[in-house]
């Protein structure tokens, strides 16, 4: 609601559950890869053949993702580098879905059915990362980091008390911190535990960023 009225859309990524689809302003709806490869996956004991033939070129849209962050591409370049060669698979596996349910190779109600009426109903979400810059591929990365807290709530069922569930969630935190900064997660708490009297005089310069992957090594 505070975002400049000159300032791009935002854009948003989740699978296609409308619960998750904002309604208080206008977004760039864009729609996660992997849940529409997934429908496939979940259906490939069923359908071999055909899976394994839309799986083989889904796969080529990932390698070329791969080549754009390789080659360190700005997100207009990136975009324009999907467009001309991601594009047209996302395409011929519409129209490849499209023409085995009209013409009844496929079930429209089977598994396989299913999974090619979500792809075609939700492919312009799907195709966004070729038509809009800064798009990702999928969600992988953000679901990855969630997962992190789906699992501390698990876990938060066997706190005893409110604090102690305080606690789990600050190192949850931590870990979760230190992870992504790449850095040793033992070795971390080792030294914040062995140094806990120069960790409260200065908690900035144990911050996850500030620490080298050498145990009681830290940046000035």
């Amino acid at each position: 609601q505070h975002r400049h009225k000159d300032s791009p859309k935002p854009i948003i990524m989740s699978d296609a559950l409308s619960s998750n689809q904002p309604t208080v302003r206008v977004v760039i709806g864009s729609l996660c890869n992997s849940h529409a490869r997934r429908q496939f996956v979940d259906v490939i004991t069923h359908f071999p053949d055909e899976v394994e033939h839309i799986l083989t070129r889904y796969a080529e849209i990932w390698v070329n993702d791969a080549h754009t962050l390789e080659q360190q591409m700005l997100p207009s370049a990136r975009q324009a580098y999907h467009q001309q060669h991601s594009l047209p698979i996302m395409e011929e596996i519409k129209l490849w879905g499209e023409e085995h349910l009209s013409s009844g190779k496929v079930e429209s109600n089977s598994s396989l059915g299913c999974a090619l009426r979500y792809f075609i109903k939700h492919y312009e979400g799907l195709s966004c990362f070729c038509t809009f810059d800064g798009v990702k591929l999928d969600n992988n990365l953000i679901e990855a980091m969630l997962k992190i807290i789906v699992r501390d709530r698990k876990n938060a069922m066997f706190h005893k008390t409110l604090h102690g569930a305080t606690i789990g969630d600050i190192i949850t935190s931590m870990i979760a911190s230190a992870s992504e900064a790449g850095i040793n997660v033992f070795e971390y708490f080792t030294t914040l535990q062995r140094e806990k009297v120069q960790v409260r005089a200065n908690p900035e310069r144990y911050l996850p960023w500030h620490y080298l992957d050498q145990p009681g090594s830290l940046v000035n």
